[in-house]
């Protein structure tokens, strides 16, 4: 059960163990959330090349042969640190290579990530893996249905087509002085597209702008709407 299920289930519960005569107000607050590293805020942070999880895919699905998605990545992720944060954003040299394809490895190559670091003069590197692909969940699901006849409840199995973006991140941060991991997240995002013709490249911003509160929250303090329950007389 999600959390906003749970919330509401709760909420419900309390509801009717209260008086007739109280009332529910609800209510949105913005929560702050502490940013995951403990930085300055005016580093110099280096994108570096991350690991492209799904070029297979791209060679055999010929909707994805258009979607750079290593360059549309780095354009997105410098835009938004240079607009919303103040730390110095610069991208490492077109020859650098990452050492290993193996995103294990790659955390661990710490003499690798220190000679980036002392190349770009960067405090903070940037780098891990990325895939994006078009996923197809359709299929047959069960669903609840009142009879018109007796009133009972059966359940109906129901095609259900859903097709859409996947966009699963994994962040690497290392020190640019030591080449040492300072932390490794994941983000993941699905967006059901609205229709079968819908454009790669929309679908991949989607996902971005979904995720970038999360993104930003790494480096920086970032606000997290929330629901709260008031109850009145």
């Amino acid at each position: 059960m999600s959390r906003r299920a749970v919330a509401l289930a709760v909420a419900a519960a309390i509801l009717f163990a209260t008086p007739a005569w109280a009332g529910v107000d609800q209510v949105h607050l913005r929560l702050p959330l502490k940013p995951k590293l403990p930085l300055r805020g005016n580093e110099r942070i280096a994108l570096a090349p991350f690991i492209l999880v799904t070029e297979a895919d791209k060679a055999r699905d010929k909707r994805l042969a258009n979607v750079d998605l290593q360059a549309e990545f780095h354009r997105f992720l410098k835009k938004q640190l240079e607009k919303k944060t103040k730390f110095e954003v610069i991208e490492t040299p077109a020859d650098v290579k990452l050492p290993t394809q193996n995103l294990t490895e790659l955390a661990k190559a710490q003499e690798f990530w220190a000679s980036v670091g002392a190349s770009t003069t960067a405090e903070i590197i940037v780098s891990g893996s990325l895939e994006f692909k078009i996923e197809d969940r359709s299929g047959y699901k069960s669903e609840e249905y009142v009879s018109p006849i007796d009133g009972r409840t059966y359940y109906r199995q129901v095609y259900v087509e859903q097709t859409g973006f996947l966009f699963d991140i994994v962040f690497l941060v290392l020190d640019g002085r030591t080449g040492e991991k300072l932390l490794q997240d994941e983000f993941k995002d699905f967006r059901q597209a609205s229709k079968r013709s819908v454009d790669e490249l929309q679908g991949l911003f989607e996902n971005l702008f979904s995720l970038e509160n999360q993104i930003l929250n790494t480096f920086v303090a970032r606000d997290r709407e929330a629901e709260r329950y008031i109850f009145t007389d």
